[in-house]
């Protein structure tokens, strides 16, 4: 587990990024990097303080950081903190949050770029490529069944979500106060939208993507019409498609992805363009984008046709390691290569496929599939160079999720002798104390944990969840709203915002007068919520 952590639901966690991030991204969701929030005895030992009880989770993610990879290209990289090298990845209880992105500058070289866009492409686009490179210039016509044809599916622009919950619960005058930042407040380009996105106003970036796309004839209504790509559309979808998912818009977001596939149409590869690009070989459609496409199934609840194209994505991944080590390029052409090229090349590819195994590992764990998420992080432990203390770490977690108390001792006693102490040790004994239904033992560790990073909301959620199985229900209040007192940009969290909400519900029928107060908290301090945070407010 990765030193921040943060609960929520599945997005397709997203575990490390395979590039560097060059003009754009910088937490976005996690949907990059995480294996999904991993929680103890989901049904029985939840919360059960009266059948009709909303549940509390005892257990909330660690955040992954995101990588650093000099070949990243422009908005690529949706993830968490990116602080971390990818090797580090996300591991063990982690859900996906994502926040902002950023765009760092990043020089590329041309070796760079060729090893970031490499791809196998199916053989039926192959031949579409060969077909076109050696045609007459404007002379090849390709079947429209080759073509990706995406459109803007959303008719209107979105509102502001919270100035609409505000006027609900609180009136028209108080809503009428709110300021937020509006897609028409931002220059119109990706300056605007990384503005957006780091303010956190997702719904208003979603909707300057739109605008942006309908520069480039794929806005509302054209789904289905031919249209050119460009590194830079594929970027903007790629940014689209991911706000959605973090905005938890996961119909809107399966229904304009569909268009894109699994990204293997000859018309997102530079080689269709061949007045363009100059014969410039490989996808221009990022990495990112071709996981985040794999994981959505998994957020409308069709996990096991996510797990069926991560598996997919990891065979060609593997492929292209294997050619790299043959002494072939990565799609299998007989270029020549440096030395130092090629170890690039495969470090950055065996980066990626660890990425690939964390997301399958998510997914796995989504639909109890425990057998395949274990086997997976043994391979992982394998690895040349792999993060061992987190990974055992997080599979002793996993054991906790079975209910194997003393395979997660093993598991957490060799992760604190071969890796560095502190936080994550602290976690886990926690976690293995609340196991054991020993819920002060388990509050101690948290407390300390705290102390060495009081901002963790992960770890003040669960000193609350904690406090609440011992029979503290005010204390636990109490813990979270002084989290949110003291650093309500940070702390208000969709997990703690939702604990919090419970534990009202348990403490009083009046509980909605400070649920509003929390509203008007959120209204203060927070840009975008999702509509299940809103609807728990007032519902």
């Amino acid at each position: 587990m990765a030193g921040q952590q943060q609960p929520t639901p599945s997005l397709n966690q997203y575990f490390g990024s395979d590039k560097e991030p060059t003009d754009f991204t910088k937490e976005l969701m996690e949907t990059t990097n995480q294996i999904s929030n991993l929680r103890l005895a989901q049904s029985n030992s939840d919360l059960n303080v009266g059948k009709k009880e909303p549940e509390v989770c005892r257990i909330f993610a660690e955040t992954s950081l995101d990588v650093k990879d000099p070949t990243a290209a422009f908005f690529d990289l949706i993830g968490n903190d990116a602080r971390k090298s990818e090797s580090e990845g996300a591991v063990g209880g982690i859900s996906l949050k994502g926040e902002s992105m950023y765009i760092p500058k990043v020089q590329t070289t041309a070796e760079s770029d060729r090893r970031r866009d490499a791809w196998i492409p199916i053989e039926r686009t192959r031949q579409a490529l060969i077909a076109c490179a050696t045609s007459q210039p404007g002379t090849y016509v390709p079947d429209p069944e080759m073509l990706t044809m995406p459109g803007v599916i959303i008719e209107e622009e979105l509102g502001d979500s919270i100035g609409e919950a505000v006027g609900v619960c609180l009136g028209e005058a108080e809503a009428a106060q709110r300021r937020s930042l509006t897609a028409g407040d931002v220059t119109q380009d990706e300056r605007g939208l990384r503005e957006l996105v780091q303010a956190g106003a997702f719904r208003a970036a979603i909707n300057l993507t739109g605008r942006l796309l309908t520069i480039y004839g794929q806005g509302q209504g054209r789904q289905g019409q031919p249209t050119k790509h460009s590194p830079h559309s594929l970027q903007l979808w790629f940014t689209r498609l991911a706000l959605l998912v973090k905005s938890k818009a996961f119909n809107i977001a399966q229904a304009e992805a569909e268009p894109f596939g699994q990204l293997e149409k000859p018309d997102v590869f530079y080689q269709f363009y061949p007045d363009m690009y100059g014969g410039r070989p490989g996808s221009m459609a990022s990495f990112s984008f071709r996981l985040l496409l794999a994981e959505l199934p998994m957020h409308s609840g069709k996990s096991t046709e996510s797990l069926t194209k991560l598996f997919s994505v990891l065979a060609t991944v593997r492929k292209m390691i294997s050619n790299l080590k043959e002494g072939l390029c990565e799609d299998g052409n007989p270029m020549e290569i440096s030395e130092g090229d090629r170890k690039d090349s495969i470090k950055l590819w065996s980066g990626r496929e660890a990425r690939v195994m964390h997301s399958i590992i998510n997914c796995a764990i989504s639909i109890k599939d425990f057998e395949l998420a274990m086997d997976l992080l043994g391979q992982l432990c394998e690895r040349d160079g792999a993060p061992k203390h987190a990974l055992l770490s997080a599979l002793g977690r996993l054991h906790l999720q079975l209910g194997n108390i003393p395979g997660a001792e093993i598991c957490f006693n060799e992760a604190s002798q071969i890796g560095p102490t502190g936080v994550r040790e602290l976690v886990d004994k926690g976690l293995l104390a609340i196991a054991q239904n020993n819920f002060d033992e388990a509050y101690v560790a948290f407390q300390q944990a705290s102390n060495l990073e009081p901002s963790n909301i992960m770890i003040l959620n669960n000193m609350g969840v904690c406090l609440l199985y011992g029979g503290h229900l005010k204390e636990a209040i109490a813990v979270l709203e002084s989290a949110i007192s003291h650093n309500p940009m940070h702390a208000l969290h969709e997990s703690l915002i939702l604990n919090l909400c419970t534990l009202y519900d348990m403490e009083s029928s009046k509980g909605i007068t400070k649920k509003f107060a929390l509203l008007r908290q959120i209204s203060k301090y927070s840009a975008d919520a999702p509509t299940a945070i809103l609807e728990k407010l007032y519902g």
